[in-house]
């Protein structure tokens, strides 16, 4: 039998994998072998080589895979603590029926304690702060199988709409990534403030990843990086160990690339907790379950059939400053529920012009009280103007609380923290935030009366109106995630960047849940930008959202 030569040149492979690949070439036997050998040891001789062939082509697939996805990590500045996730090994039955989540990667926002880790909310004040407990969130997280694999990048303290004002720089969107070159083509804004946990979903380095929601900080990135994300009802999900910057806004939020993992996410960080004076009782999420099930089983949705859906577009959203992309793609939304069977509908809400002030009036007076504890005296970053040898006629307990306040804090807090500090003086209590508080009631106000059904935290009536929505449909931005130099850029007007808040602070003052659900693109070079659109609904209505996210889901992006 006469063999020919056959020479297979090997990939390159790192040092640290050499001794577990085998070389594919094929050596030709000398004759004497060739007469011994059994056709047997012949056929399992090629197929060995084949297999090898196809593993080191598999390897190297991998690697490069891996490669890539560093360079896009490292390019987004995603994350501020990396976990290496250990999986739980040999689980019982019992765990896994307890298991919802098990073996999904999850992100962390970095305003969430974990146990043992720095908490430092992408501030120079918490640097060095190492909680000595798990969040709710956290704690609920790891009890259903999920696997913690980080700590994302955001806005200091939550302030901010891009991620750039962070003590570890600016979060990067992944779309601008370019993959074949490996480096960032277009460095646009992720959004904020839970920009890193957006960027961490959009770059695939997780399934999910948790974030906050005060006035669209879980929406707005999820529009620009092209993923589903949930703010919850205000008071479902526990706030234990999250970080506060106001009280009587901050939600807890879910991003994912699929909403029925979002779904299974939030089933399992729902639920009371007596160590949240804001979560909702009982009795409440009860009459709310009762509501969800009446709603079923006499307008429930059946697959993309939705012709008992009643969808309102809030006419106050559509203002001269709303990009034509974003308008073409709510349109195809809109046409996309008409065809499916659905009645879309305009609706009024009058107060909407004045939602923006109101929020920031609030939010602000809300996070002076809860950020005056930063001062260096009990925790936090100390000011060096205290020691010893910085001893003068300064270094007095007033200096020490400037000094550190100013290192300690970034420029989006401080401003914010001032305007707080005036709206809670006597002259701005009565004209700004008392009059703040009233815009917020309207608000809710006008949302109970566009929906069908009624609002199980002001009323115990199970009656669905007849002339009410279901679901309002609006854009959740102005436009694409915009270039990082202009949000960068110092010299830009402070409330310009604030506008586009306007799309998502009415749904933060009336506590209401809302799901942002990407529907297409728009092409800018070799780049393809997200465009989604906002599914908001009435306190409680998760089960809802998640339908019309479902049906949405279909629409080709």
């Amino acid at each position: 039998m006469k063999f020919q030569s056959c020479s297979i040149h090997p990939f390159p492979v790192p040092p640290a994998l050499r001794s577990r690949v085998i070389s594919p070439s094929i050596q030709r036997p000398s004759n004497l072998v060739c007469a011994a050998m059994s056709s047997l040891k012949i056929f399992q001789s090629i197929n060995r080589n084949r297999f090898n062939i196809s593993f080191k082509r598999h390897l190297t697939s991998k690697l490069i895979h891996q490669a890539s996805q560093d360079a896009l990590e490292q390019a987004c500045n995603a994350f501020i603590i990396r976990y290496k996730p250990t999986p739980r090994i040999g689980p019982s039955q019992e765990d896994k029926l307890e298991s919802k989540l098990a073996d999904i990667t999850v992100a962390i926002k970095d305003i969430f304690c974990i146990k043992g880790s720095i908490t430092s909310c992408a501030s120079l004040m918490l640097k060095d702060f190492k909680s000595p407990y798990d969040a709710q969130v956290v704690m609920r997280l790891k009890k259903h199988g999920a696997l913690i694999v980080g700590k994302t990048n955001m806005d200091e303290f939550s302030m901010g709409s891009a991620s750039v004002y962070s003590t570890f720089g600016p979060v990067v969107n992944p779309h601008g990534f370019c993959k074949e070159r490996k480096v960032m083509i277009q460095r646009r804004s992720a959004g904020g403030s839970s920009g890193g946990s957006a960027a961490a979903v959009a770059g695939k380095f997780c399934d999910v990843a948790i974030g906050s929601d005060t006035g669209g900080s879980i929406r707005l990135p999820a529009a620009y990086c092209g993923v589903i994300g949930l703010k919850p009802s205000y008071g479902l999900i526990s706030r234990h160990g999250m970080v506060q910057y106001s009280n009587s806004l901050d939600t807890v939020g879910i991003l994912s690339n699929s909403t029925e993992l979002i779904q299974r996410t939030f089933a399992c960080l729902e639920g009371y907790d007596k160590h949240d004076p804001t979560s909702v009782s009982m009795k409440t999420r009860a009459q709310s379950s009762q509501l969800n099930q009446l709603w079923q089983d006499h307008y429930g949705l059946n697959s993309m059939d939705l012709s008992n859906l009643r969808v309102g577009v809030p006419v106050e959203y559509f203002t001269s400053d709303i990009s034509e992309e974003v308008l073409n793609a709510f349109r195809s939304t809109v046409a996309f529920f008409r065809k499916n069977g659905a009645q879309v509908i305009s609706v009024s809400l009058p107060s909407t012009a004045n939602c923006l002030g109101a929020y920031y009036v609030i939010a602000s007076a809300e996070a002076s009280s809860n950020l005056a504890k930063y001062s260096g005296v009990h925790y936090g970053h100390r000011s060096i103007v205290d020691l010893p040898s910085q001893a003068s006629k300064s270094a007095s307990p007033r200096s020490l609380y400037v000094a550190t306040r100013t290192e300690g804090l970034g420029p989006e807090v401080k401003r914010r923290l001032l305007l707080g500090a005036y709206c809670l003086s006597a002259s701005g209590m009565k004209n700004y935030f008392l009059q703040a508080q009233r815009i917020r009631l309207q608000i809710g106000e006008e949302f109970d009366r566009v929906f069908r059904w009624p609002n199980p935290l002001s009323t115990t009536s199970t009656t669905f109106s007849s002339k009410g929505v279901d679901v309002l449909l609006t854009p959740p931005a102005l436009s694409i995630a915009p270039p990082l130099s202009e949000v960068e850029n110092k010299d830009a007007k402070i409330v310009a960047n604030w506008s586009q808040d306007r799309l998502l602070v009415p749904t933060s003052l009336a506590g209401l849940p809302a799901i942002v659900v990407p529907v297409g693109n728009e092409t800018i070079g070799s780049c393809k930008w997200p465009l989604s659109v906002q599914i908001i609904g009435q306190w409680g209505s998760e089960s809802i959202l998640f339908q019309v996210a479902r049906a949405l889901e279909a629409i080709e992006t």
